[in-house]
């Protein structure tokens, strides 16, 4: 009897503790935080997964956080309207109670400034990322300097995942058509003039078979950096090309360079039509075959990966022409993203952009794009020569490290800042509608020389 009641009241002891426990309420979870992220790359083939899997991996290892990943596309942007960006973020810099924490800037401090008329927007509005330790300590070091401050006004506004470099990009297969073999590296403006000669020769030939020796567009117009090329090829040193004030040294070479653009205007370089023709339009120009050289960024390989990666390695990135060996060349690394100083959940997306700012970010980029990253990484100088793509990556880097610029296209490459509005007559000359003699001229009556 004694041991059916000690077994009575151990049973309801503990009948009573797990009672206890079953009424007593669990710990809160974490509360969930949503951060609103605009993205970039929709559509850009890789570009569009890497960015997608990032913000996965990140809720998955964060598990509070959700992310609402939104592109330009869905809310704002059309390629059609190649400002609608930049008019985006000015509209939301000033907002006090904004939708967004992580914006896209996508590089364009100078022309938000342009939508603000405030040269100090970004540090008004922006986080500066470069007051924490540790974004500095995953960027390079270049890109901390004050001069690389200097292009946001004097603040970093977040990773610079994105590194890039300008080309005269070539369809290997139009090349062979011609029966030419274009030049990747160290090509010479009389091996451009003989490539541009070859198509027009064709296009005489063939005229329903056209093809168009230089693509170009009406609302992008990138041809210009061909010329600008050649131009800093004459000049005495790389640091001519940046200073802020005419010398003689500068027109001389611009003028030397318009003789060579009326020179190879006889070749019909560009589509007589191009000025009806719209950058989004025809971003497949190249791949399809339609054209021989196609002037822009190292981006347009993922663009192309994205419309058809079968034909994408008839893409090839070629150095641009030069009088002589080049010393500087278009090229460098983005910001993509900044933070709103009051964006709603601030800190979690200076966290969100900091976990972006790592060397497996950097690897991942370097493997996905074929571009240099800003961000440290094992693989963000190095090439393992798996096709022309990495191995012009790695000669652009190593060949003008230190010696890059951001290509704008504008005059101030030859005249400066307070005469960037200054016509230079690219295209005039290039196209045949004006001589070289005219177009110096008519600069300089402009800057009064």
């Amino acid at each position: 009897m004694g041991f059916f009641l000690i077994i009575l009241m151990l049973s309801a002891c503990s009948g009573h503790e797990n009672s206890s426990l079953n009424n007593r309420p669990l710990p809160p979870s974490p509360k969930t935080t949503t951060i609103n992220f605009i993205g970039h790359w929709l559509n850009e083939g890789k570009r569009e997964a890497l960015v997608r899997n990032f913000a996965r991996e990140y809720e998955f290892q964060n598990q509070h956080i959700r992310v609402n990943l939104k592109f330009p596309e869905d809310i704002y942007y059309t390629r059609e309207d190649l400002q609608s960006n930049q008019k985006f973020v000015a509209g939301i810099l000033k907002e006090e109670n904004p939708e967004w924490d992580i914006v896209r800037v996508n590089g364009e401090y100078k022309e938000i400034w342009q939508q603000t008329g405030d040269p100090d927007w970004p540090r008004k509005y922006l986080v500066d990322f470069s007051e924490i330790e540790e974004f500095r300590e995953g960027t390079l070091p270049e890109l901390l300097s004050p001069s690389a401050k200097e292009s946001w006004n004097g603040i970093v506004p977040g990773p610079s995942i994105e590194g890039q470099f300008w080309a005269l990009w070539c369809n290997r297969k139009v090349a062979e058509k011609l029966g030419i073999t274009i030049k990747q590296y160290g090509m010479t403006v009389d091996d451009f003039k003989n490539y541009l000669a070859t198509v027009y020769r064709h296009n005489q030939q063939h005229p329903n078979e056209y093809i168009t020796p230089v693509y170009e567009s009406v609302d992008w117009p990138t041809t210009m950096a061909i010329g600008v090329q050649m131009y800093a090829s004459l000049l005495p040193d790389q640091t001519e090309l940046f200073k802020k004030r005419i010398t003689p040294q500068r027109l001389n070479a611009w003028e030397k360079t318009l003789q060579t653009l009326e020179e190879l205007s006889q070749y019909q370089p560009c589509n007589p039509r191009w000025k009806e023709v719209h950058w989004a339009n025809t971003t497949a120009s190249l791949l399809n075959g339609e054209c021989l050289f196609y002037v822009n960024g190292s981006w347009m390989f993922n663009i192309w990966q994205g419309l058809d990666a079968s034909k994408v390695m008839d893409c090839m990135p070629v150095e641009f022409p030069g009088f002589s060996k080049l010393r500087v060349y278009p090229g460098g690394y983005m910001v993509t993203w900044a933070v709103l100083k009051n964006a709603p959940h601030k800190e979690e997306a200076i966290r969100f952009l900091l976990a972006m700012n790592k060397p497996s970010m950097a690897e991942m980029w370097v493997r996905t794009t074929k571009c240099p990253s800003g961000i440290k990484g094992n693989l963000t100088g190095v090439s393992f020569g798996n096709d022309h793509f990495e191995d012009f990556s790695y000669y652009i880097q190593n060949q003008y490290s230190g010696n890059t610029y951001r290509y704008y296209e504008t005059s101030s490459w030859v005249l400066n800042t307070e005469h960037e509005e200054t016509p230079i007559y690219f295209f005039d000359v290039f196209n045949g509608q004006m001589s070289a003699r005219e177009a110096m001229q008519r600069i300089r009556r402009s800057i009064g020389q």
